[in-house]
């Protein structure tokens, strides 16, 4: 009997793994602290996304403001717009002012991305806002 609980036991610890589990990254989207003004008064910035492999990115936005300056640009809705794989991605933006060129300076920006569960658990909506200094 007491042959039969030791090859158990080491059966059972065998069974266990040895390495260690990793949760997948969290998802996230990531302003920078820095946009490039263009010569027209457009603005373009980079963003940075991260989403794991179990969920699909099919929008985005980004909005800028300064004094009374406003615009936006967005992509989607479109299955796979960004890839998922729990690696950082960059977003490329382009923005014009809705009613006039942006300034050098600070520029209050949000940006949104939406994200949905491919095991059908529902959408997710990561946003960042920043200060985002503008320079040509």
């Amino acid at each position: 009997m007491r042959f039969i609980t030791t090859v158990l036991a080491v059966l059972l610890l065998a069974s266990v793994s040895t390495g260690s589990a990793q949760a997948a990254a969290p998802s996230a989207v990531v302003l920078p602290s820095k946009g490039t003004l263009n010569p027209d008064g457009s603005v373009d910035i980079t963003m940075k996304v991260r989403c794991n492999d179990t969920q699909q990115a099919f929008e985005w936005s980004i909005d800028l403001r300064q004094s009374t300056i406003y615009g936006n640009d967005y992509a989607g809705p479109i299955a796979g717009l960004i890839t998922c794989n729990g690696r950082w991605q960059t977003v490329q933006t382009h923005v014009v002012g809705a009613n006039g060129p942006y300034l050098a300076g600070a520029v209050t920006v949000q940006a949104l991305v939406q994200l949905g569960d491919v095991n059908g658990g529902g959408d997710t909506e990561l946003e960042d806002r920043a200060v985002v200094r503008l320079q040509p």
